[in-house]
């Protein structure tokens, strides 16, 4: 076992976690800060597995991480203004025993940061065993969220952010005003935390349900485009269990209302699912009700899903867009950019076979460096990018759920 580290951690000092089975990142602040701890599963090309976010800590499984983990990034996050104006956050590592490996304090946990966001380090893989080192930098838009840590972050961010805005108008208006008073207001916002032995992600959408409160306003509503070329054709099994198993889960964790809208792609465009509430859907399929043709265009994909919109019972409060495919696409740049804006989806998600090149085939598309790419191996993966993009519009995050005593 490492011996035990006091004191900020270098940069240049990496921290071996090859006799660490369980890694814990426990995060102090001080009392009303309205701070919290995000952690990222991601692969080698650095997509996003799973997305942890908690008050207080979270605890890392080196022995049994989401398939194809290769490094877990941890950041700091607050609902609003720069992570400077926190005086005293620290973050410390330990390992299943309690003892400190490293502690993060100071710069290292973003005393200096004017950003939201300050990345504080990640475990990495190093041959066959796990290491950890400081990162040490903040982020300071949406986009640097989106491609740094993933969609699940940035939504959790930008839900709280709104809350916080939120909630200091109305102690202005109220008469309260005052910096400290928003500052309570907004920790308010924060999800209940789940403590730090229940911050673990999911190994599937059988052992994941959807925590903290729920921020959306109304329903939610996920626009689902899937790409059957020949191309795809070998991945029909796994996009069919992982809609079988979203089918259980939703009817575990979503709320009355949220919608679940389908189509298929290929030359043409057919329905796969009309709107419909997720928590019941008529039927799972992985099949088009009508020929799709040859070719791989997006274009009729999302024309369809524009049309199906008069079909929902109601304006949902967060729209969001899955295009499942391998990227590539014949569309002409411009066409795509014009349908997206039109369409206006709170986030795009981009989920590709893990088989596809690290860099998508996407040159001269705008629209696809602001999308969040994921990238999954089997069925289990797939049904945790469903369940962490439902999270994510309703402001909430994905966990492992504990059986009942």
């Amino acid at each position: 076992m490492p011996g035990a580290r006091t004191g900020p951690l270098r940069k240049a000092l990496n921290v071996p976690l090859a006799e660490v089975a369980i890694a814990a990142f426990e995060l102090s602040r001080p009392d009303g800060a309205a701070v919290s701890l995000i952690a990222v599963f991601q692969d080698a090309s650095g997509g996003c597995l799973a997305t942890v976010a908690d008050d207080h800590g979270v605890m890392v499984d080196l022995a049994a991480p989401p398939a194809g983990t290769d490094r877990i990034v941890l950041a700091a996050e607050t609902a609003s203004g720069p992570l400077s104006r926190f005086g005293g956050l620290r973050c410390t590592l330990r390992d299943g025993a309690s003892a400190d490996l490293a502690v993060l304090s100071g710069a290292a946990a973003g005393e200096t940061t004017p950003e939201p966001v300050h990345l504080l380090g990640e475990c990495y893989r190093r041959g066959t065993g796990w290491w950890f080192r400081e990162i040490g930098h903040g982020l300071p838009d949406a986009a640097a969220i989106v491609r740094t840590l993933g969609a699940g972050a940035a939504e959790y961010h930008r839900i709280r952010e709104a809350a916080a805005a939120v909630a200091a108008a109305t102690a202005a208006s109220a008469g309260t005003g005052g910096a400290a008073s928003a500052s309570a207001s907004a920790d308010g916002t924060r999800p209940a935390s789940s403590g730090t032995g229940r911050a673990l992600p999911p190994a599937n959408l059988a052992s994941a349900r959807i925590a903290g409160e729920r921020r959306a306003r109304g329903p939610v509503s996920l626009e689902v485009a899937v790409d059957l070329s020949v191309s795809m054709r070998a991945h029909a099994r796994p996009r069919k269990a992982a809609l079988r198993a979203l089918a259980d889960f939703a009817r575990r964790e979503m709320a009355d209302g949220d919608l679940l809208t389908s189509v298929a792609f290929a030359g043409r465009a057919a329905v796969m699912v009309p709107p419909a509430d997720v928590r019941g859907l008529p039927q799972v399929t992985d099949k088009a009700l009508g020929d799709v043709g040859q070719g791989t265009l997006l274009a009729p994909a999302l024309e369809l899903l524009l049309e199906l919109r008069a079909q929902r019972p109601a304006e949902p409060g967060a729209c969001s867009l899955m295009v499942i495919t391998d990227a590539s696409l014949f569309d002409a740049p411009s066409t795509l950019s014009a349908l997206l804006r039109r369409a206006g989806h709170g986030a795009v998600h981009l989920v590709v076979p893990r088989s596809t090149r690290r860099r998508l085939p996407l040159k001269g598309h705008d629209w696809a460096d602001r999308a969040t790419v994921w990238r999954f191996r089997d069925a289990d993966q797939l049904g945790l990018i469903y369940g962490e993009v439902f999270a994510a519009m309703t402001g909430q995050r994905l966990e492992i759920r504990r059986p009942h005593p």
